[in-house]
């Protein structure tokens, strides 16, 4: 059935300046899951046949539908069904609500927990294997950071895992012998693996579902999915990529492998995603040129050589897939930029688009560089505005300097570069309108931007790191149907957009989630 949305404060998101009258419309029409016409009102209302479906937004604000450009959907889901650990104070309380999701999970499963912070718990630490089996006994067990770059497991878990003491991130006490805990990328990611490998497909499907169901509830109506790495032989992409047209947002698969053939296989016109050349902030493992500012025993950890880097880049290139990498601190974002302008410099290609996820720490020469081959620039305002407070975890990892030009929205922005939000869900929940805020309220006034740069960070930027600026990100006639509906105008009061409330989304013409109903 064809809709029309009425009485509303229409912002298409179309032009340089979003705030002035020539770019809104009251009303919108919606045929075949695209955009007919919007505009004035009685001229949307003759583009319609007869008949249509007519919703009275009642003076509420329409923009187009957000997209999240960097999160880990799989994992997101297993955060939606796991004991949630983010406001845990102490070991002991990790290990009740560990106990606690143990008495809902069938004896013999993986018993999840999600978003530790081992660092802010007051033993400042992961429970120990055997603290972790004393709560949760009958069940293998497996914790992961807020950051999902280390984890933990009970001794039943560390069993079933059999990673070993020796092995790079793989905690020992001081008489050697293992804690339980995995402090680096390869050693949680492996773990991971086995924690999560247990799943069926139809369970994998059932929390792709539950990822989709509740990004909609924040008005996302396209995932950049980064998926991969955490399941044995991939099953997680495959059955992504089947349950696609099943779920309440459309998808962009990141898939997370080095094996280039492998995406190709699929088809895949992209490859990468979270592929990590370095780890991150807190578990200091984000790879920088000097010391941390309270560790000066480690500048972090390299995961993937620079020949390995620039190997992968030149296939990838070379295949004509657009790539993403992960690259954190100052040196690793150094390294996947030069492996890009290395690449582009040898095989020229138009327009490739190749992705820095995170883009974190660049220093000026890495800034120079994505303006010079357009790279797209996926990251996360969410994460400055959440860490970079009065009580700045920035100044205390890296020091004042290094803190002060991490994350430096506003100068890409001016450089026109083109900078997509995320969430890194689960790192952070998926919720586009904090992220939107963070990057206009942002601590550092060097880092804030204005309300149309920040939600372009979420709505057409988002389409342009992913070659979908013809169908998404804007509201224009011929465009997907994607829209969210909001209470209040964020150009009218961008100091509280943080607490707008999602009133509808429409996805391909279909509305997915309402704020009356719930989720469709």
């Amino acid at each position: 059935m064809d809709m029309i949305l009425v009485n509303g404060n229409v912002i298409t998101m179309t032009a340089a300046d979003a705030t002035v009258a020539e770019h809104r419309g009251q009303a919108l029409a919606i045929h075949d899951a695209r955009i007919l016409a919007v505009g004035d009102e009685s001229a949307v209302r003759a583009a319609v046949s007869v008949g249509a479906q007519v919703v009275d937004l009642e003076g509420k604000t329409v923009l187009p539908g957000f997209i999240d450009s960097h999160m880990h959907c799989f994992v997101t889901g297993i955060s939606l069904v796991s004991a949630r650990l983010e406001t845990a104070a102490s070991v002991a309380e990790v290990c009740e609500r560990m106990a606690e999701q143990a008495g809902r999970t069938p004896a013999g499963s993986w018993v999840y927990g999600t978003g530790c912070v081992p660092w802010a718990l007051a033993e400042g630490r992961y429970p120990t294997m055997e603290e972790l089996a004393r709560a949760v006994p009958d069940h293998p067990a497996y914790i992961a950071a807020v950051t999902f770059h280390s984890g933990s497991t009970n001794t039943r878990g560390f069993e079933l895992i059999g990673l070993q003491p020796g092995r790079h991130g793989v905690e020992v006490d001081a008489e050697g012998r293992p804690t339980g805990a995995f402090l680096s990328d390869d050693s949680h990611f492996a773990a991971a693996g086995v924690a999560f490998g247990s799943l069926s497909d139809d369970e994998i499907a059932a929390l792709y579902r539950k990822t989709a169901s509740f990004a909609a509830s924040r008005g996302v109506t396209t995932l950049h999915c980064l998926d991969g790495q955490f399941i044995e032989g991939d099953r997680d992409v495959r059955v992504l990529l089947d349950a696609a047209d099943q779920l309440d947002a459309h998808t962009v698969v990141m898939y997370q492998t080095m094996d280039v053939q492998k995406a190709l296989n699929l088809g895949l016109p992209r490859i990468g995603g979270c592929l990590t050349i370095d780890g991150a902030g807190f578990e200091r493992t984000a790879l920088m040129y000097e010391p941390y500012a309270d560790d000066s025993s480690t500048c972090g950890d390299q995961y993937i050589t620079e020949d390995e880097i620039l190997s992968f880049v030149r296939e990838a290139h070379g295949a004509g897939l657009q790539i993403g990498m992960h690259a954190i601190g100052d040196k690793a974002v150094d390294l996947l930029v030069s492996a890009y302008d290395q690449a582009l410099e040898e095989y020229p290609r138009d327009d490739a688009r190749h992705r820095v996820e995170h883009f974190y720490l660049p220093s000026p020469r890495a800034v120079e560089l994505a303006e010079r081959h357009g790279l797209a620039l996926p990251m996360q305002p969410v994460f400055s505005y959440m860490w970079d407070q009065d009580d700045s975890a920035y100044e205390r990892l890296w020091g004042p300097v290094r803190a002060a030009r991490a994350e430096p929205f506003s100068e890409l922005c001016a450089r026109g570069l083109v900078v997509s939000g995320g969430s890194d869900s689960p790192v952070t929940e998926v919720n586009p309108l904090v992220g939107i805020h963070g990057a206009v309220n942002n601590p550092r006034a060097s880092r804030r931007v204005s309300v149309e740069d920040a939600i372009r960070m979420f709505t057409i930027n988002g389409a342009w790191v992913a070659f979908e600026e013809e169908e998404k990100g804007t509201i224009e006639a011929g465009k997907l149907a994607d829209l969210v509906v909001l209470d209040r105008d964020p150009f009218l009061e961008p100091e509280s957009i943080a607490d707008f409330r999602v009133e509808m989304t429409i996805m391909g013409g279909r509305v997915v989630y309402s704020a009356e109903e719930g989720p469709a």
